[in-house]
């Protein structure tokens, strides 16, 4: 399968015939290309330096963009599909090389921030050590190159942020390295550039499944130690001689149970039964089931229609809204046929 390569960013596969734009949008890079024209080819919003593939430039190309654009590779990534693999410099997210980083002064600076910096008084996402800044002043060429992984980004950032909004510490490597301040905040907002946008997952391991592991632990330890406190809710003995009133099923199927009480009749094969035991269930699993076809239509409001709704809540709040109202109402009709059923089927109250 072809490739995109953000540079600096990641290398991500994709099938054959996927538009760049989209698929930069999808990625998060949204904020960096307007695309006013929605993918038209008829602005330049969209547009990227493309270092290799993506096929020549089409009319839509030639005629917004400028001849010295068109020399320095800049593209309209809503006109590129993807048949080849294909190297991509999004604006704002350029190789930290673009600003005249040498990697000899990034090297030192580094080395001297692991001898002579409090680092446990640097507030950042993940412990800096003075042995991941040697590590990394080792490949400075390779850190200008932007051939190093995200969290690498952000020990950078989060040093030098420390190092440009502590004054002694600006005022020390100022003098050493003949730096001013504008100057290690190119630096700073260099490293802040290559960080990669947060991707949308969760961890399966080992996070979630501890979490998952500890709830059931919990949970199985605390209903052992209620059952040997409480008594569990027994009835007498079955008996062919005695019908309980009202007779009803189990907890989990009193729903099913509660919608056959309630459904009305429609005639013929439409009894009671039918349409309350077959066929609204069967219409609430089938929906289920063809929701993850139904949702980009359901979700009407998004601007881009063509790419997939996102896995957070807030990305779908038309098919959240319906899920969460039918388990809403199946959980209802269980809760009175609990606690609201009494002689006959008939309405009772709890407290009565």
């Amino acid at each position: 399968m072809p490739k995109i390569e953000i540079v600096g960013q990641g290398e991500f596969e994709v099938r054959p015939g996927t538009n760049v734009l989209r698929f930069l949008q999808q990625q998060g890079y949204d904020n960096k290309l307007a695309a006013s024209c929605d993918g038209a080819g008829m602005c330049s919003t969209c547009a990227c330096r493309v270092s290799s593939g993506g096929g020549k430039p089409n009319d839509n190309e030639l005629d917004v963009l400028s001849e010295d654009q068109l020399e320095d590779n800049w593209r309209l990534t809503c006109q590129i599909d993807v048949q080849e693999d294909v190297q991509v410099i999004v604006p704002g997210y350029e190789p930290p090389e673009a600003l005249d980083i040498e990697p000899d002064l990034l090297s030192q600076v580094l080395n001297y921030s692991a001898v002579n910096l409090a680092l446990r008084a640097i507030s950042a996402r993940r412990k800096i050590s003075s042995k991941r800044l040697r590590d990394l002043a080792l490949r400075a060429s390779v850190v200008v190159a932007g051939e190093v992984d995200g969290q690498d980004f952000q020990l950078l950032a989060d040093l030098f942020n420390h190092i440009v909004h502590t004054p002694e510490v600006l005022s020390d490597v100022g003098r050493q390295f003949d730096l001013d301040e504008d100057k290690l905040r190119k630096l700073l907002k260099a490293f802040e550039d290559r960080i990669p946008e947060p991707e949308e997952e969760i961890l399966m391991y080992p996070y979630y499944l501890y979490i998952v592991a500890s709830i059931g632990f919990f949970l199985l330890v605390g209903l052992s130690a209620y059952s040997l406190v409480v008594d569990a809710p027994l009835e007498e003995p079955a008996t062919p001689s005695f019908t309980p009133n009202p007779e009803k099923a189990p907890w989990y199927f009193l729903g099913i149970q509660e919608l056959l009480a309630d459904s009305p009749s429609l005639g013929g094969p439409f009894t009671s039964v039918a349409v309350g035991g077959i066929i609204i269930p069967g219409l609430f699993v089938l929906f289920m089931m063809a929701m993850p076809y139904l949702e980009p239509k359901l979700e009407f409001w998004r601007k881009d229609k063509s790419a997939p709704p996102g896995p957070r809540l807030k990305d779908r709040p038309v098919t959240s809204f319906i899920f969460f109202s039918l388990m809403a109402a199946f959980v209802g009709l269980i809760i009175i046929g609990v606690y609201f059923r009494g002689p006959g089927w008939g309405w009772v109250t709890p407290w009565s």
